[in-house]
C-alpha cells in the first residue's frame, strides 16, 4: 500500500467534508427572510426572535458566523436543540443505535441475497434462472422504500396480523423495516456481481482452472469469486449512502426512532441545529466509509495505480 496513496485520499476527504461544512452553513441563509424567525415561525415574539438571533449569531457578519462555526465545531461542539434545549450531539447518539440496527439489517439482507443470486445468474447466465434474477433485481431498484413499506403494513400487519406495523423492539420490528429499505441496494449488488462474474469467468487462469477438471464450484468460489468481489466492494460505500437516505423515509414510515426519523421532525419543527448536526454526521460518515473501502480496494487490486 502507498503512503503517498492514502494521504491524497485523506486530503480529498478534508477537501469534501470542508465544502460540506460551507454548504451546510449557507443552507439557513439561502432561504430568503430572517433565519431565526424562520425557525421560531411567524408567531414567535420579537424578544424571542432577537434572543435566538444573538445566541446563534445571526446578527454577526457571514464569514465570523462561519468562523465560529468551524471552531465550535473542532471542540466537538455542534450546538443545542432549539425545541429539546438539549445538545445536538446528544440527541443524535440517543437515535444512532437504532438506525445502526436497521441500516446494518438492510445491508445485510441486500449483499446476502444479492451476492448469492449475482452468481447463480451468472454461472446460468442466458438461461431462465439468469432472466428470473435479473427482473428480481430490476423490481428491487425500481419500488419505492416507502411504497412498499406501505404495502407491506397493510398485507402483512394489517390483514394477516404477523408483524408490528411501527415501533422498535424486538426482531419482529425489525424485519418489515428492513425489508422495505433492502430492495434497492439487493438489486445493484446482484447486477453487478453478475457482471462482474461474466468477464472474471472468461479470463484464462479460470478457463484453465476448468480445464484442469476441477468441479466448478471450486472453479466458482475459490478462482472466481475472489476477484469478481472487488467491484462489489467498490459500490459498498454508494449502497451505504443509499441506505442511510432510504432510511429516513423508512424510520418514518414505520416511526422507528432513529437519526432520519430524528431529522424529518427537526426539519418539520424547524430545529435547524439537528438537521445540520444530522447532515454533518451523515457526510462524515460517508466520506470515511469511501475513503476505507479506496484502501480496501487498493490493497486487494494491485493494478490501482497510486502515483
Amino acid at each position: 500500500m502507498s503512503a503517498r496513496y492514502v494521504i491524497r485520499r485523506l486530503l480529498q476527504a478534508l477537501l469534501i467534508l470542508f465544502l460540506v461544512s460551507i454548504t451546510v452553513f449557507l443552507l439557513i441563509h439561502i432561504v430568503p427572510g430572517d433565519p431565526a424567525r424562520i425557525m421560531l415561525g411567524d408567531r414567535a415574539r420579537e424578544l424571542d426572535v432577537e434572543i435566538l438571533r444573538e445566541q446563534l449569531g445571526f446578527n454577526r457578519p457571514l464569514v465570523v458566523q462561519y468562523a465560529g462555526f468551524v471552531g465550535d465545531l473542532a471542540h466537538g461542539d455542534f450546538g443545542d436543540s432549539i425545541r429539546a434545549q438539549r445538545p445536538t450531539m446528544e440527541l443524535v447518539w440517543l437515535a444512532a443505535p437504532a438506525s445502526l440496527q436497521l441500516t446494518g439489517a438492510a445491508l445485510l439482507l441486500a449483499f446476502g441475497i444479492g451476492i448469492p443470486l449475482g452468481v447463480l445468474a451468472a454461472v446460468k447466465r442466458g438461461g431462465v434462472f439468469d432472466r428470473i434474477a435479473l427482473s428480481f433485481a430490476l423490481i428491487g431498484q425500481s419500488i419505492p422504500a416507502f411504497w412498499l413499506g406501505l404495502v407491506l403494513i397493510s398485507f402483512v400487519s394489517l390483514r394477516l396480523g404477523l408483524l408490528p406495523t411501527s415501533g422498535i423492539g424486538g426482531l419482529d420490528h425489525l424485519i418489515l423495516p428492513a425489508i422495505s429499505l433492502a430492495p434497492t441496494a439487493m438489486g445493484m449488488v446482484l447486477r453487478v456481481t453478475r457482471i462482474s462474474m461474466i468477464e472474471v469467468m472468461n479470463e484464462d487462469y479460470v478457463r484453465t482452472a476448468t480445464a484442469k477438471g476441477l468441479r466448478p464450484s471450486i472453479v466458482v468460489m475459490k478462482h472466481a469469486l475472489k476477484n469478481a468481489s472487488i467491484p462489489v466492494i467498490t459500490i459498498m460505500g454508494l449502497q451505504v449512502g443509499a441506505l442511510l437516505g432510504g432510511a429516513i423515509i423508512t424510520e418514518t414510515v414505520f416511526a422507528w426512532p432513529g437519526v432520519g426519523r430524528l431529522a424529518v421532525d427537526a426539519l418539520i419543527q424547524r430545529d435547524w441545529p439537528v438537521v445540520r448536526t444530522v447532515i454533518l454526521l451523515a457526510a462524515f460518515v460517508l466520506v470515511v466509509i469511501n475513503v476505507l473501502i479506496d484502501i480496501l480496494y487498493a490493497s486487494i487490486d494491485k493494478r490501482v495505480q497510486f502515483e
